[in-house]
């Protein structure tokens, strides 16, 4: 890969994974509001479902805005529009307020992605796409590890000022994204590099949403990974919203409280999905474009099981727990990082790329307002055994569907 390429994958690596500071920060405040802000599970959850399904709103629309605007600009809008809204929800006092700015926060942050995509889309060859998204996508499991653990330093911080404080997670984080997230955007005004030592290629036209639609409707391909992203973010956005919590309560139970080390414990779950990411990625490129099916159906086999030990499994101590949690992500995150990435690419090309990614990334995190909104309730109802029957009957099925892709693509090859 040329060197100038090498340096623009680094650059979109890091550019979305500082998006985390700016989403991160929110998961890891949950023990903190529910210690000292008068939130119960249910409330929290509540406020989780809030912001992600403007997430999921989000991504259908600014999605299709970055086949209109570029990947760069989007990436600046939702850049700018993420910082503001977090230094705003750091300083409210009220649950409306608090969700009105966790929504918007999230609608502006729903068009990094498409951003990135897009750029990649026509920076490299399609050749290299399993193995580029792939790179990139360790930049969400990245950003989440370095999130959580300055989110977990600036707890402890926190936890020894009275009142305690949950207020410095939305000053410092988004401070350090506008930085990380504005120079990116700076770098990407570089011009475009040729391609494996060939001439650029003359920029792809813009195709409106009428022609862009009705392609992507007629292929099956891009219904699976619709309905696989809606059961996979689920089972995701269940462990990213609450094992911060989770944790905190293992560790309050063992008479420890030990908000900051859970919130640190709690990074092992994306940093397992670094390494997937990675794997999934490069081993996808090898069976090619609609081959990919077989690597995921396998993956999620292993995770069901995994969650129903987590559940069942009698695990005491935070540490046993978040080395499971850790294991359950090295299975699961490399089949969900392919969805909105390479799988994406295969189905749309260059033309209407964002347009696909934000769709598929639009129905997952419709579905992933369930894990706030009926999990932080079923947790105080029934307890988190119940919790992960339900998040291992959403694997359970994802397993299914993508081992039924699996045969279906086999026979078509033969």
């Amino acid at each position: 890969m040329p060197r100038r390429d090498v340096l623009l994958l680094l650059t979109l690596l890091v550019g979305y994974g500082s998006f985390y500071f700016c989403r991160a920060n929110l998961d890891a405040a949950g023990p903190l509001l529910i210690a000292h802000q008068g939130f119960d599970k249910t409330s929290f959850g509540t406020l989780s479902a809030i912001a992600t399904f403007s997430y999921a709103v989000g991504k259908f629309l600014m999605g299709a805005t970055g086949d209109v605007l570029g990947g760069r600009r989007l990436f600046g809008v939702a850049v700018a529009g993420s910082v503001v809204c977090s230094l705003a929800f750091g300083v409210s006092n009220t649950f409306i307020l608090f969700a009105i700015f966790a929504a918007t926060n999230r609608f502006f942050q729903s068009g990094g992605w498409s951003a990135i995509v897009h750029v990649v889309s026509r920076r490299f060859e399609p050749g290299r796409h399993g193995m580029v998204m792939g790179v990139i996508a360790t930049s969400y499991e990245l950003g989440n590890v370095a999130a959580l653990n300055l989110s977990g330093f600036l707890a402890q911080f926190a936890e020894h000022h009275d009142p305690p404080g949950w207020r410095v997670l939305f000053i410092v984080n988004p401070i350090l994204f506008a930085l990380i997230g504005g120079g990116v955007w700076l770098a990407l005004r570089a011009p475009e590099a040729p391609v494996s030592g060939k001439p650029a290629p003359p920029p792809e036209p813009k195709l409106p949403l009428s022609e862009i639609l009705p392609t992507l409707f007629k292929r099956g391909s891009f219904w699976v990974a619709v309905v696989m992203s809606a059961l996979l973010t689920f089972v995701r956005t269940a462990f990213l919203n609450w094992t911060p919590t989770y944790l905190y309560e293992i560790s309050k139970a063992a008479g420890h409280e030990d908000i900051s080390g859970s919130i640190v414990k709690s990074s092992l779950f994306p940093a397992a999905g670094v390494i997937a990411a990675l794997t999934v990625g490069i081993l996808s490129d090898r069976f090619g474009p609609g081959r990919r099916a077989p690597v995921m159906a396998v993956s999620l086999t292993v995770v069901v099981g995994l969650v129903l030990l987590l559940g069942h499994g009698g695990i005491q101590g935070t540490t046993p727990a978040a080395l499971l949690i850790a294991a359950i992500g090295l299975f699961l995150l490399g089949p969900y990082s392919m969805l909105a990435g390479v799988v994406a690419l295969d189905v749309a090309g260059k033309r209407g790329t964002a347009t696909a990614t934000g769709m598929i990334d639009g129905a997952g995190y419709l579905a992933g307002t369930a894990s706030g909104l009926f999990l932080g309730a079923i947790a105080d109802a029934a307890g988190w055994s119940a919790v992960f029957d339900r998040i291992a009957g959403a694997a359970a099925l994802a397993a299914i569907v993508s081992g039924a892709w699996a045969v279906v693509v086999m026979r078509r090859r033969k």
